[in-house]
């Protein structure tokens, strides 16, 4: 299984995975016809700035677009799907859309998506975005047509860094937020 650890303390803000990803996922005319703005809409992730922090402290999981990890003020953190161990989005989804695969990725099928939005308001990540052009669902897929997803391949600070198998997660002096952990 892949995981993605993100290393707080490495993310400058640049957006390089944002741009990556969106080019990743994005049709060779939706590149041609967008500006490099509009085409991080097209991001299967996110990055933000600001401070968050835990606040729902009786499911023991952040609140939406939040993480376990307090976040200060301006700092710059990439926000995208975490493939839960048991994810509220696959709950929510009434269509079936949502599955989560053997390899433990959630993946999403737009053909069987009826746009209730039921996931983006499940997940306690803020992790699901509305496709400003397909009007159905972004969210991160792990690139699975790749061996390393598109915005771990450029992030060049080392922010985002790709677990492969069983690996423990490791912080020494960083702050991490692991994906795939509730």
């Amino acid at each position: 299984m892949k995981r993605i650890l993100i290393k707080l303390d490495n993310c400058n803000g640049c957006r390089s995975c944002e741009l990556a990803c969106a080019t990743e996922h994005a049709s060779p005319q939706d590149l041609a016809v967008i500006t490099p703005k509009e085409r991080r809409l097209l991001a299967r992730m996110r990055v933000r700035s600001g401070s968050i922090e835990i606040m729902n402290d009786q499911e023991g999981r952040p609140l939406f677009g939040q993480s376990r990890t307090k976040i200060p003020k301006g700092k710059a953190y990439p926000i995208h799907c975490r493939h839960c161990d048991e994810p509220k989005c696959v709950e929510a989804c009434i269509s079936g859309a949502l599955a989560k695969q053997e390899d433990g990725a959630i993946r999403h099928d737009g053909k069987g998506c009826v746009r209730c939005w039921m996931c983006i308001m499940a997940c306690p990540y803020g992790a699901i975005f509305i496709d400003p052009i397909g009007k159905g669902i972004l969210k991160c897929d792990l690139c699975p047509s790749r061996e390393t997803p598109a915005c771990v391949g450029a992030c060049k600070t080392g922010a985002l860094v790709l677990l492969v198998g069983d690996n423990q997660i490791a912080s020494e002096g960083t702050e991490a937020i692991a994906e795939g952990h509730d």
